[in-house]
């Protein structure tokens, strides 16, 4: 497996006029197909500022055929040469589950009648037939949507005391009400994500490998909403045009409603450019990069219109599948969030908006951070791709 790091060894704390002395920041670390992205925050007032980053990428892009993630200690290492090459000092990091290895679905389960009623039954009740693999085999994750409908927890032991002894006369038979009286119930929706146990190790033995504390694991849909959404409450949907796949996420105030994957991406563009124009696939794959860089006037290249219509086709049928659903009440999309690796080839947001009228537009995880300002281009430039790390390393720093 040939991997070459990249990374701006300048983009470091020195930059701000002081040295940082601790290491209180976060790592963001997104395990890719193309390699390893990874980028660091520091707390700097009521913001956070990008200290460095750093990736891996192959060097002979569409001849690998290793999956990063099978062999978890090689991994690794990559990350920790990542990690000492760009100057992070971080020890915790946060990663994202690749989001076409990820159960999603949300699922609605009776309102519960005290704070003190375990939801978890309930929830794996409703899961177990959907899930691709024995419960046993996966780890779930379940978040409330409608969570003023959770009743809230005692104020203090007194009162709970006292709401005890009004149960034992009147409320008792209310508690213990069969499961056959549960349709009398209000009904709330439940987010559910599950993940593979033999995947989520594969992680913990790589963060192991690179010397890092693994603090959390989440889906790369999260990610992207906390570096490309924020606090925006409006349906938006966000397409990552990734190494191999391109993922497609809908998002209604904060929460993903829709997940689709296509097994279509930033390679299969490669591909297409190295057969119109007979040349090999590292000469097509700089292509596209100059392409990036330098686009040509006159619109979406023919070439790039070819690769991007079934990402396109995708998209519409998610839209008809979102229109579909009875609990947003047919709302449509409002505008759609391009980012990956790929989302910075010209011309495909004015492509995609004329197409479907909707407003598009490329997503900037740097939106949010401090960064020197003579960095601006760069960071552009690469955003797109650190898109999910940026999310990941925006989380849980107070």
């Amino acid at each position: 497996m040939k991997f070459e790091l990249r990374h701006l060894s300048f983009i470091n704390m020195s930059l701000f006029g002081k040295k940082e002395k601790s290491t209180s920041g976060l790592i963001g670390v997104d395990v890719g197909a193309g390699g390893i992205k990874a980028v660091e925050f520091i707390t700097e007032g009521k913001r956070l500022r990008l200290s460095t980053y750093g990736y891996s990428s192959f060097k002979d892009p569409g001849k690998h055929t290793e999956v990063l993630l099978d062999d978890p200690k090689k991994a690794g290492e990559v990350l920790r040469r990542i990690l000492n090459e760009s100057g992070m000092k971080s020890t915790r990091a946060n990663a994202a589950l690749p989001s076409h290895s990820v159960f999603h679905a949300i699922i609605t389960i009776p309102q519960p009648r005290s704070a003190k009623e375990d939801l978890k039954p309930l929830i794996e009740n409703q899961v177990r037939k959907l899930l691709p693999r024995p419960l046993d085999e996966m780890i779930l994750d379940s978040t409330v949507i409608d969570k003023e409908m959770l009743p809230k927890a005692h104020a203090t032991e007194k009162d709970a005391k006292q709401k005890e002894g009004e149960k034992g006369k009147e409320g008792e038979k209310e508690v213990d009400k069969p499961a056959e009286f549960a349709q009398d119930r209000k009904h709330m929706r439940v987010l559910v994500s599950g993940a593979p146990k033999d995947l989520v190790q594969k992680y913990v033995e790589m963060f192991k490998a690179a010397k890092l504390d693994l603090a959390s694991l989440e889906t790369e849909a999260f990610a992207l909403i906390r570096s490309l959404v924020g606090n925006d409450k409006s349906r938006i949907m966000i397409v990552d045009i990734g190494y191999e796949r391109t993922n497609i996420t809908i998002v209604h105030e904060g929460f993903p409603f829709l997940h689709r994957s296509i097994k279509t991406g930033g390679s299969s563009v490669t591909s297409m450019i190295s057969k119109q124009m007979g040349i090999s696939l590292e000469d097509a794959e700089q292509t596209k990069l100059d392409l990036a860089i330098s686009p040509p006037p006159g619109g979406l290249p023919p070439v790039l219109k070819e690769a991007m219509m079934p990402i396109l086709h995708e998209i519409k049928y998610s839209l008809e599948l979102y229109a579909q659903q009875e609990f947003h009440q047919n709302q449509t999309v409002e505008k759609i969030i391009l980012t990956g690796g790929s989302a910075g080839l010209p011309q495909i947001d004015p492509f995609i908006t004329e197409a479907l009228n909707i407003s598009v537009y490329l997503g900037d995880p740097w939106a949010r951070i401090a960064a020197p300002e003579g960095l601006r281009s760069v960071l552009n430039e690469i955003g797109p791709r650190f898109s999910v790390a940026a999310g990941l390393a925006m989380k849980e720093i107070k």
